[in-house]
């Protein structure tokens, strides 16, 4: 209250954002909100590891040969035509994999068609067409399949692969909450496709590759937009390191990385605030970070060069020859539909696809915060929001060019998504359609979209499910029988997903700023964490409003007004 007996109030400006309680940014509040979306992205991932075959998503032989040999110390193997004309051969025991691992695949059965591997622990000598790709991934999904060499060693190196990208994308959270920006937390929920988690549950470095990129995109796009004092000096330094961290995984388990990491920064650069690119260079900790980025960048790069990664194969049954015409026809007629449903949902080794009402609501999504965005935002946002995706689409195309006469129609979406995504999470980053769209509408979207995100992840596993299931031509979901069943049960993994999805959704629910009658939200809610700690209430019982500020310290302290 002022001297005279008025209501004070601290007058937000007029561009003030959507925000949660400034409770949030307290290292106990952050701590909690990483853990809670571990758990979420974790569960959802663990439930595709517990109920795929093995070989249940693209090249997932190839890549479990690769991860035993490098656990196993065979960190290189000379290039050789071992696998589809190019990889490497390795030692591995004959317990390991199913001698027709590809059937499912090859004939469109049921994964029931799979041959028990003998119980043989003698090693034989394998070839795999991953054979010369970076070990860094696979040292630690493939150490379990060292200890027990079969599905139970498969399945526990998928559930680290599922905990590496849980990790990434959990920080992506962190940040988006910490810096209460509903829709950016939003587009990191829309961003983790069930192809995304998919590949996160599975013997494939692609799913840590995505979550690299989205981590480094969230962390770099917070550190370029924020205003003048919205992040302390430890923030500043926690996200650089977040940055750094994406970006030196992201140069150096795939051959794109560092192509796709130096566009990610030049796109950030070029969506800076006036004078914070200058700012963030002076700072030692950023020269250390790029230190180390360079490092790990370097020996990507050098891998790569002398691995014989590049040097691809012929097809074993060579393309027709195609006029420049007809390929960029086939590709703008054919290819780009397959492109846009991999980014989604496209499984096992592409046969199945995600329902056609799921791609619809996914993209729905996703053009609701990229659209408004796109009306809304300045002329150099917007020409980089599009240039994202143009890019993309460029690298994608030029790629299916260049190599259609070694190995067909063989790029994905996939490989240029750890770039890609920054089209989502940059529109998602930007301020102006929160502004407009109002607090409650906000509110409402964030929470319906995280309902139904938690909802299509366990479709999209169903659909899969009743494909290995049942077989690839049953059109119904059939996920709780058929021929082949997972080996706990065909219920724990469709569980262990729902029960992935309720936590994201319980992650909307408790980060967004509280209405008047529910007291403090997240903050109320993980009081109870702390032993001793009392929730303080105002001496007048009034409901406090928060109060939109820009200094670090009224978000370190939670500036608060009556009204």
């Amino acid at each position: 209250m002022s001297k005279d007996g008025s209501p004070s109030v601290v007058v937000a400006k007029p561009s003030a954002p959507v925000g949660w309680s400034p409770k949030l940014v307290r290292p106990l509040r952050s701590r909690a909100v990483f853990l809670l979306a571990f758990a979420a992205f974790f569960l959802v991932s663990a439930g595709w590891a517990l109920a795929l075959p093995t070989n249940g998503t693209n090249d997932e032989d190839e890549h479990i040969i690769r991860a035993y040999g490098a656990a196993s110390g065979q960190l290189y193997s000379a290039p050789a035509a071992a696998a589809r004309g190019g990889g490497a051969w390795y030692s591995v025991p004959r317990s390991l994999l199913p001698v027709n691992a590809d059937c499912a695949q090859k004939w469109e059965l049921p994964a029931s068609c799979l041959q028990r591997p003998p119980d043989d622990p003698s090693r034989i000598e394998v070839g795999t067409a991953a054979g010369r790709y970076n070990p860094l991934y696979y040292v630690p999904v493939g150490l379990p399949m060292v200890l027990s060499p079969n599905m139970a060693g498969i399945v526990l190196g998928r559930l680290i692969s599922a905990g590496m990208v849980a990790g990434m994308l959990a920080a992506s959270v962190k940040i988006a909450v910490r810096r209460r920006s509903p829709l950016l937390l939003t587009a990191l929920l829309v961003a983790a496709s069930p192809n995304l988690l998919n590949l996160a549950g599975s013997i494939n470095p692609s799913g840590l590759e995505l979550a690299a990129g989205v981590l480094t995109w969230t962390a770099l796009l917070t550190l370029v937009r924020a205003r003048p004092g919205e992040l302390d000096d430890r923030w500043t330094a926690q996200l650089l390191l977040a940055a750094g961290l994406g970006a030196a995984t992201l140069v150096s388990i795939r051959t794109l990385g560092p192509l796709l990491l130096g566009l990610t920064v030049l796109a950030c650069a070029a969506v800076a605030r006036p004078g914070r690119n200058r700012e963030l260079l002076g700072r030692r900790d950023t020269r250390a970070v790029g230190i180390g980025v360079s490092i790990a960048g370097l020996f990507g790069i050098l891998w790569t060069l002398f691995s014989g990664v590049l040097r691809n194969p012929p097809a074993e049954t060579p393309p027709p020859h195609l006029s420049l015409t007809e390929k960029l026809g086939y590709i703008m007629g054919d290819r780009m539909t397959q492109w846009v449903a991999q980014l989604v949902g496209r499984f096992s080794y592409g046969e199945v696809a995600a329902p056609n009402g799921m791609l619809v609501a996914w993209y729905g999504l996703a053009l609701l915060i990229i659209v408004p965005t796109l009306l809304f935002a300045t002329w150099r946002q917007a020409a980089v929001l599009i240039g994202i995706v143009v890019v993309s689409l460029a690298l994608l195309v030029g790629f299916e060019l260049l190599y259609y006469q070694q190995i067909g129609w063989a790029q994905q979406s996939r490989y240029v998504l750890p770039f890609g995504v920054g089209a989502l999470l940059f529109a998602g980053c930007l301020r102006r359609w929160e502004g407009r769209l109002g607090e409650l509408a906000t509110k409402r979207f964030v929470t319906i979209s995280a309902v139904a995100i938690g909802a299509m992840h366990v479709w999209a596993l169903a659909v899969v499910m009743t494909r290995f299931q049942v077989t690839q031509r049953f059109k119904a979901l059939g996920a709780l029988h058929g021929a082949w069943l997972p080996a706990v049960g065909p219920q724990i993994p469709l569980l262990i997903v729902a029960l992935g999805g309720a936590l994201l959704v319980a992650l909307v629910v408790l980060t967004r700023q509280p209405r008047p009658s529910s007291g403090t939200g997240l903050s109320t809610a993980l009081e109870v964490l702390v032993p001793g700690r009392r929730v303080p209430r105002p001496a007048n019982g009034r409901r406090p409003v928060v109060a939109a500020t820009s200094s670090a310290n009224a978000e370190e302290k939670g500036v608060v007004a009556e009204e």
